[in-house]
């Protein structure tokens, strides 16, 4: 015999049938209230289910009751007004404050609570990815100085970023097919740097933010004027302070993500004079699976191409198209997950000299 918690008989029957008397058992603790908060309303159809509610009122119509959503995402916290600021005629003011209030998000420790760390969350999903990172700086940015609005599409460009040696001082390179609008990394020293992103040099109208832990630094920084985008960025820090990078996000111009090859290992930038023509410097690893490092130097500003052609003389891969760069040591890396094994020419071309080696994809 099964009888419920009000006294009812809910299941009798002569013998033992344990798969009946189970199936009774679920079915009168699925029929139990549910109501945590005695409002009215059981838990399945409640949209505060822990807070007493009874009007059930969701301002923004989200799904969430106002009892526990303070983010009113249809009227303050809508897209881009991430510090929920409100003009005189108490709509949503999106600008610069927005900017800096989304830098102050992510730069946030995981440890520290805020009240209004959902909402600037929720409004500083700017391009709706539900990652809030440099990407969405970026188009914030846009939208503040352009009116751009965000797209939800992937890019498809592809950059590098580098740690090369020097006598002085270590240099992180970011390079990309297509303009950089801003990136952001985690970066472990082994000594203080803060004096040195404070001073750092960065192009002109270009912002950096970063916060430090036990020589830890979160760092982000982006084009502040919109209008300031490279294809190359050079960071100079402290010689032998780095120990690795990690969390790395390159944004573009437009405010999609660069998907971004790092290179792990630490490269001694020659101190011999440039060649007199542009010459592929080195390809490494060679055998390499599945990342090739192309280096190459430039004695004087010109325009570039790199592409890698197969056994059969067809192109399979552009790395550089026809892209104006500085003279001196530069560094493209090449994904070749996608390619079979095989033996596969990298051609340097400018519009003086054209330059090819060989490379061995071996999987």
């Amino acid at each position: 015999m099964v009888i419920g918690g009000d006294g009812e008989v809910l299941y009798s029957e002569s013998g033992y049938n344990q798969t009946a008397i189970i199936a009774t058992i679920n079915q009168a603790l699925e029929d139990l209230p549910s109501d945590l908060d005695e409002d009215g309303f059981d838990v399945d159809i409640d949209n505060c289910p822990e807070i007493f509610n009874p009007t059930q009122a969701d301002i923004d119509e989200d799904g969430k009751g106002d009892a526990c959503d303070i983010c009113d995402n249809a009227n303050v916290y809508v897209v881009g007004n991430v510090n929920g600021d409100l003009d005189e005629t108490g709509s949503p003011k999106i600008n610069f404050f927005d900017v800096v209030a989304l830098l102050d998000h992510l730069q946030l420790d995981d440890s520290e609570e805020i009240p209004i760390y959902e909402c600037r969350q929720q409004a500083g999903n700017i391009n709706y990815d539900n990652n809030i990172n440099i990407i969405d700086v970026v188009n914030l940015v846009n939208m503040v100085l352009f009116d751009n609005i965000p797209s939800m599409q992937i890019g498809t460009d592809e950059g590098t970023l580098s740690i090369v040696e020097n006598k002085v001082t270590d240099k992180i390179i970011i390079e990309s097919n297509s303009e950089i609008g801003g990136f952001q990394f985690k970066l472990s020293t082994l000594t203080d740097i803060d004096k040195y992103l404070e001073n750092i040099s960065l192009p002109i109208g270009w912002s950096i933010n970063y916060r430090s832990n036990n020589n830890e630094y979160n760092v982000f920084a982006y084009d502040a004027s919109g209008t300031n985008s490279l294809k190359e960025i050079i960071l100079s820090i402290p010689k032998m302070s780095v120990l690795d990078l990690s969390d790395i996000v390159i944004a573009s111009k437009d405010g999609f993500e660069i998907k971004t090859v790092y290179n792990k290992d630490f490269y001694m930038q020659e101190s011999i004079s440039l060649p007199n023509t542009p010459n592929i410097h080195s390809l490494y690893p060679n055998p390499f699976n599945p990342f090739l490092t192309v280096s190459y130097s430039l004695p004087s500003e010109t325009t570039v191409s790199i592409s890698i052609y197969n056994m059969l003389g067809e192109r399979v891969s552009t790395l550089i198209n026809e892209r104006y760069l500085t003279s001196g040591y530069h560094r493209v890396s090449w994904d070749a997950s996608a390619f079979p094994s095989g033996m596969y020419f990298v051609k340097i071309q400018t519009p003086t000299i054209i330059e090819t080696k060989k490379a061995l994809l071996l999987k």
